[in-house]
């Protein structure tokens, strides 16, 4: 089975010229090595796919490249193969044979499920080592010197990419590991869910692999809400609210206008530039940003600006990385986090309608509701004169 990948790696591992030497055919050398000169034991050369930004047409396009990694440096990784009737198909006709394959060229075997009973279909691999719930692998990672994972499992937009072993988690853990995603191996609970996810990834480093035999693809058990204002607040929530823009090279009037209201109601709010955090002209640090939140008593966290489909959900001031100190890491005080609806902005690329995107983002990101930034200043406005007789005290949401 030949993989291909979509992406760029930060590992770029090169293919050796072959060469004839005085016409002997004894003379070619078809080994691979790597960037250090080194001859690579168990080669595993493939095609992935990674987004690159064209700033002349405000698009991200995809990009494909070609490199080789060593197997037994490499790891298949399967997260929340559960037991459930919808992943059987998933299960039988692409992971088992992923850890066949695998396991067959000497790469490790990581099942890291949660403690949901795994699928009784899937092929688990005495020599494999399984990390229940909160284990992290980073530590039988450096044992075994493995420096590729290659990810597949279930959810592509939630455990796959955030669970303590997920893309993020181990990625925000281990800067320099080499990140892969097969396609045919993952499904979410929506297509569309999959596909934003796939998109983030590519725009993040982590590579896009396919296979080029005739693929499987799983079916999604629901579907996704494309109604952008489908679950959309008509008022504030209780509290003490904070807002964090994301701004982008250029100005952007709607934000400046944005930004403009808030200074003039006193509200508290901070902004990320090239994914740095300044709060009233100081920058701060990620764990500094999170203390802010819990010394200011926020209880609404509203996010807006560029990018939704980036920077808001992967930034380590967004959405992602909130959650993720919420629910794994058990920090306590955090603030319930909201889409500013209609200024939170979509990057355009060229493998995914944004309306769809911008859909799926607003309507199936976890613990994510959303508001329009009218609603959010007026309820802001009648909050500071005392006003206010429209708060969400039907849907009042803690501190998290």
């Amino acid at each position: 089975m030949t993989l291909k990948f979509f992406g760029t790696p930060s590992l770029l591992l090169t293919m050796a010229v072959m060469s004839l030497t005085a016409g002997c055919a004894d003379d070619l050398d078809d080994s691979f090595y790597n960037k250090a000169g080194e001859i690579i034991a168990h080669p595993l050369p493939f095609e992935y796919t990674l987004s690159q930004y064209d700033g002349n047409h405000n698009i991200y396009l995809d990009k494909s490249h070609s490199t080789v990694v060593d197997a037994e440096k490499s790891a298949l990784v399967l997260i929340d193969v559960w037991q459930n009737e919808f992943l059987d198909s998933l299960v039988i006709k692409n992971l088992n044979p992923l850890i066949k394959k695998f396991d067959a060229m000497g790469a490790k075997i990581i099942y890291a499920p949660s403690l949901e009973a795994p699928n009784e279909n899937l092929l688990q691999l005495d020599s494999s080592i399984h990390l229940l719930n909160d284990d992290r692998m980073d530590v039988y990672l450096l044992e075994n010197n493995i420096k590729n994972l290659f990810y597949v499992g279930f959810d592509t937009f939630y455990c796959v990419l955030d669970k303590e072993n997920g893309i993020y988690s181990v990625r925000s853990r281990n800067k320099d590991l080499d990140l892969f995603l097969i396609d045919e191996g993952v499904l979410s609970y929506t297509k569309e869910m999959k596909d934003v996810a796939i998109e983030l990834l590519k725009k993040n480093n982590v590579g896009i692999v396919k296979f080029d035999e005739s693929p499987f693809y799983a079916m999604a058990p629901l579907n996704t809400i494309r109604d952008l204002f489908a679950n959309t607040k008509d008022n504030i929530h209780e509290g003490n609210n904070f807002v964090t823009l994301f701004m982008s090279g250029s100005e952007n009037q709607m934000i400046k206008q944005f930004e403009k209201e808030l200074i003039g109601l006193n509200a508290n709010y901070g902004t990320v530039v090239e994914n740095k955090f300044y709060y009233r002209g100081t920058e701060l640090s990620q764990p500094d940003y999170l203390k802010l939140l819990q010394d200011l008593g926020v209880n609404n966290l509203y996010f807006a600006g560029f990018y939704l489909n980036n920077e808001i959900l992967w930034s380590d001031f967004g959405i992602r990385s909130l959650y993720i100190e919420v629910r794994y890491n058990k920090v306590k005080g955090l603030p319930w986090p909201y889409i500013v609806n209609d200024l939170a902005f979509i990057a355009p690329s060229e493998a995914m309608n944004p309306e769809i995107e911008k859909a799926t983002i607003v309507n199936h990101c976890r613990i994510a509701h959303n508001i329009m930034s009218s609603t959010l200043i007026k309820g802001l406005k009648e909050a500071k004169t005392g006003g206010n007789q429209n708060l969400g005290k039907e849907n009042k949401r803690p501190i998290l």
